[in-house]
């Protein structure tokens, strides 16, 4: 793919990237997630919803070795040890440093060679099928299993090694299997075990975290350190005694040594998952389009107009942004013929076409109806690769040149579509499709979809990946399979595995009273901003010495850091309470990424030879009904607690 935000295909779904929740999470093993499905009211316990947190990562390490630069043909990409005359068409590292926190070194490589630097030093993932330290999904295992992400998550790691179970032949996926994950007696390796460090190396980790169950059950987040840091002086050889900067003798082993407080850190909110932080200024061109099929009732309509409206309002107007809309049916009283179910309502183009009277704080018109759709009738079948297919060629045709182009599509089923016998096409915007499938089987627009339907609608997403679209995906009613699968496949597995651009791309939304589809609308609207936005999407939340952040993470009895769904707000992760009203909630159905850095400044030397540091990184929720962020009965988080 072209740009940075969306380099991958889908069948590489994690390469690069640390994005999908797909861990079963083990208490104090490698990295390890807390999760409750209890919630608190006035001391009383109560079972009302599910909530479980799943998570994976991977990490990267860089010691500025030579293999770091090589491009994977037997060539190499570009690494600079020194400022280029246009920075701005590199990413400089560490991921996260300032001027001031890191000197005069560091690394650049062109954005376009960053995937590869960044495959060149991963050293641990998880999942990792091929023990090669980037994170791996088995999509096509999990697709013909007919599993969905979090159903799957229950089968990795279900044994007591958690997180560290490494990939065998008895495991789908696991953790890599390596130098790097082992310690010496053959254990598991916490997460970062810095045990070597020299000045100017630096690492970083991206974690995932996906809240499965209720999508209408969202849940307070902590991101925390369990069991703390680990220091060791490891004694003190006779160059460390020598530096002015050791407070040790030689022989002293007993000391924690120097290391924590000469690391820098820095942690990010890092919603498009790409392992670094402050990547905005891009323009975007997006197609939304929306299934009107006649699952789709009249209730349903309404929800998904409320939402929609609720995602443009969402979008940056400072033109950053350009948006169109198409809707999609098949035969049935809304159209005139079988081939006339795509409705190009609105080309791509300034977001004010959306707005009445060109107001940006009014997106819905005056009935209280929004532009989006403007037609509440809906009927006939969902011939969904041919409304896939018209919303890539619009978008190739009218895109803004260097922008980021992306689709998004709502639906509540998967492809089914008239055969077309006649060989007619679908037409919207002066293009036209025809389906692959041109029969008269039966099947065919009957409310089912088929694997021959299906495989086309694949076809179709494979060619907008490789034009470098992104694709997002939310299915409206849940994990529900209506209309029915032929197959094991349902809905969400369909469009997480093989039609978004990745499953951190694809969403699931429910509608009528206590739905969640106007929250994961503004969830996506706010992912589609954090591209085209210089402001704090991918909002640094932390720089400081190792040392201080471990205070940080092992904050609040053990909870750690609480986290904020909406960087828009004036909350403060350190210095406001954790039940402050600005805190907001993080979704069920949606993936949340984090990004974490450490590097050692080139002024640091021989006072750092032998020490060591070594921790692990979780994370905390609990569901928001009935708590209030503050820490459920104000219990002490430790290693133990976890409930499956």
């Amino acid at each position: 793919m072209s740009n940075d935000d969306f380099e991958l295909s889908r069948r590489k779904a994690l390469a690069a990237l640390g994005t999908i929740g797909v861990a079963s999470a083990g208490a104090g093993l490698g990295t390890s997630a807390y999760f409750s499905d209890q919630e608190t009211f006035e001391n009383n316990r109560l079972v009302a919803g599910e909530l479980d947190l799943k998570m994976d990562w991977e990490e990267h390490y860089s010691d500025w070795s030579a293999d770091e630069s090589d491009d994977g043909q037997g060539g190499s990409i570009t690494v600079l040890m020194e400022e280029p005359e246009e920075p701005d068409l590199y990413r400089r590292f560490p991921a996260g440093a300032t001027d001031s926190t890191i000197g005069d070194h560091g690394l650049w490589v062109p954005r376009d060679e960053v995937p590869q630097f960044m495959d060149n030093t991963a050293i641990d993932s998880f999942p990792d099928t091929d023990d090669n330290g980037t994170a791996e999904f088995p999509v096509d295992d999990m697709a013909d299993d007919g599993l969905t992400p979090c159903e799957m998550l229950a089968q990795v790691g279900a044994d007591d090694d958690g997180l560290s179970t490494y990939t065998t032949d008895d495991v789908m996926a696991g953790r890599t299997d390596g130098p790097d994950t082992r310690l010496g007696d053959d254990s598991p390796a916490p997460l970062i075990n810095l045990t070597d460090v020299k000045p100017g190396d630096f690492g970083e980790v991206t974690f995932s975290t996906h809240l499965c169950g209720d999508p209408g059950n969202p849940g307070y987040l902590w991101m925390n350190m369990p069991g703390g840091l680990t220091e060791s002086e490891n004694g003190v050889t006779e160059p460390e005694a020598d530096d002015p900067n050791e407070d040790d003798s030689p022989g002293d082993t007993e000391t924690s040594g120097e290391l924590a407080e000469t690391i820098q850190t820095a942690l990010w909110y890092d919603p498009d998952c790409d392992n670094l932080p402050d990547r905005g200024g891009q323009n975007v061109d997006l197609m939304a389009i929306a299934d009107v099929s006649g699952s789709i009732d009249s209730s349903e309509m309404a929800d998904i107009t409320e939402a929609a409206n609720s995602f443009v309002e969402e979008l940056p107007t400072d033109g950053s942004v350009h948006a169109g809309f198409m809707t999609f049916t098949g035969p049935g009283e809304a159209v005139d013929s079988p081939f006339e179910g795509i409705n190009l309502q609105k080309s791509v183009g300034p977001l004010d076409q959306f707005f009445v009277g060109n107001d940006p704080n009014n997106a819905a018109d005056v009935g209280g109806k929004g532009y989006l759709p403007d037609s509440g009738v809906t009927a006939g079948s969902t011939p969904m690769p041919a409304a896939l297919y018209l919303a890539r060629e619009i978008l190739n045709s009218t895109a803004r040149s260097g922008s980021q182009k992306a689709i998004l599509l709502v639906t509540d089923g998967g492809p089914d579509y008239p055969s077309g016998g006649s060989g007619v096409p679908y037409q919207a915007g002066g293009f036209s499709y025809t389906p692959a499938h041109q029969s008269t089987n039966p099947t065919f627009g009957d409310g089912t979809s088929t694997e021959v339907e299906q495989d086309e609608t694949i076809r179709v997403a494979n060619l907008i990946d490789s034009d470098g679209i992104a694709l997002f995906t939310t299915a409206v009613g849940g994990t529900g399979t209506a209309p029915n699968f032929i197959g094991p496949q349902s809905l969400t597995s369909f469009l997480a595995n093989s039609i978004a651009t990745t499953p951190t791309e694809a969403f699931d939304a429910t509608v009528g009273s206590g739905g969640n589809i106007n929250a994961i609308a503004q969830e996506i609207g706010g992912r589609i901003a954090s591209i085209a936005s210089t402001g704090d999407q991918e909002k640094i939340i932390f720089r400081g010495t190792l040392g201080e952040l471990a205070t940080e993470l092992t904050a609040n009895d053990g909870r750690g850091i609480p986290l904020d769904s909406n960087r828009d707000t004036s909350f403060d992760e350190f210095d406001d309470p954790e039940n402050d009203g600005d805190r907001d909630c993080f979704l069920a159905g949606a993936t949340y990424c984090f990004g974490f850095s450490w590097w050692l400044p080139l002024d640091h030397g021989n006072e750092v030879q032998s020490d060591s540091a070594s921790f692990d990184i979780g994370f905390y929720t609990e569901q928001c009904r009935h708590n209030d962020g503050s820490g459920m009965n104000n219990e002490q988080v430790t290693p133990s607690e976890t409930d499956a």
